[in-house]
């Protein structure tokens, strides 16, 4: 009897015209070396205060993360969600070439470029979710100026590090369950194989094999009954295409595993000095992703006086705080956006 309701429910829109998503906010692409990039604005421009999602993944597209916690956001600020090269439901034809750290700081500041030439962006913030926390930190090595303030939620500032603190979270996960006798044959010689990985270079397979013993340890959510999933009106009536979402999916992280310049880009904890402007550092204390000693690393290592940075664990969330803690996620980017507005 669901099935058959959401069925008549999505014929019904169907028939209607068009979802909200389809008026809401302002649409535009950015021609960037050979990628057509989607920036999506929405919300209270009038505030003059715009902040700028870089979304996960790599490969995650920004208008995803559409959802109630950035609609509240949405109430008191401009959020502009853009979909970066080969990711998303980004268009155009780049070069493998083109697939580059230095090429994505670059098509950020692209996109930043052309919203204050549309738009009276009077105050920009910019929001790095876990792969996003990897670009804001690159790009704001070279373009903190305009920009009020950074938020850091679940970063990975630093690839090579962050793949030791990764294998350790299943490590001690695994240990936990065996000593309990729970899971035995999930669990058992994952200790010794994260053990072995540590120190070693990230490659496919292994990290293949982490990323589904991170998924059964909770890593990403720590509730799972927490995971959103995407509304009907996101898939039907809204920029996001699950299609090109797939299609996308993975050749950047691809990239990055198979070229050498690439990922050793990725190591940027000794220069997060050079960052001086406010700082947020938001954190899901069961993170298993990007576990929570990378808060710690980020907060210590980054430039700002301390006075400046601020640093918020959330006690009962892992990868998805914004969805697992929703309240207090927007309380704490809430305050922080109005003490730097």
């Amino acid at each position: 009897m669901r099935t058959l309701a959401t069925v008549a429910l999505l014929l019904a829109a169907l028939l209607t015209g068009c979802g909200r998503f389809q008026t809401e906010g302002d649409f535009f692409f950015v021609r960037s070396a050979g990628a057509d990039l989607p920036v999506w604005v929405r919300g209270n421009t009038d505030s003059g205060v715009f902040m700028v999602v870089l979304a996960g993944g790599p490969g995650n597209s920004s208008m995803s993360y559409v959802s109630p916690v950035t609609e509240s956001l949405e109430e008191k600020y401009a959020v502009v969600y853009w979909d970066q090269r080969v990711t998303g439901v980004a268009q155009g034809n780049p070069t493998p070439e083109t697939l580059s750290l230095g090429q994505f700081v670059a098509d950020t500041h692209a996109v930043i470029s052309t919203l204050r030439q549309r738009h009276d962006v009077q105050k920009l913030f910019l929001l790095g979710p876990s792969w996003g926390g990897t670009l804001g930190a690159a790009y704001l090595l070279e373009h903190q100026e305009g920009v009020a303030g950074w938020i850091d939620l679940d970063g990975n500032h630093d690839w090579q590090k962050n793949w030791d603190f990764a294998l350790d979270y299943v490590k001690v996960h695994a240990e936990r369950k065996l000593a309990a006798g729970e899971e035995v044959d999930t669990w058992r010689g994952v200790p010794e194989w994260a053990e072995s990985m540590k120190g070693t270079r990230m490659i496919s397979d292994n990290l293949w094999k982490w990323q589904r013993l991170c998924t059964k340890a909770g890593g990403y959510f720590h509730d799972p009954s927490n995971s959103p999933g995407l509304g009907a009106d996101m898939l039907l009536f809204s920029p996001f295409s699950m299609g090109a979402l797939r299609t996308n999916n993975g050749v950047v992280l691809e990239k990055i595993l198979s070229d050498d310049t690439f990922y050793d880009a990725l190591r940027m904890s000794p220069k997060l000095s050079r960052i001086t402007i406010p700082s947020l550092v938001l954190w899901g204390r069961h993170d298993g992703a990007v576990p929570v000693a990378m808060a710690h690393d980020a907060y210590d290592n980054l430039g700002t006086p301390p006075e400046h940075k601020f640093l918020v664990i959330f006690e009962k969330s892992a990868h998805m705080a914004p969805f697992e803690e929703p309240e207090a996620f927007l309380t704490a980017v809430t305050q922080f956006i109005e003490k730097y507005r």
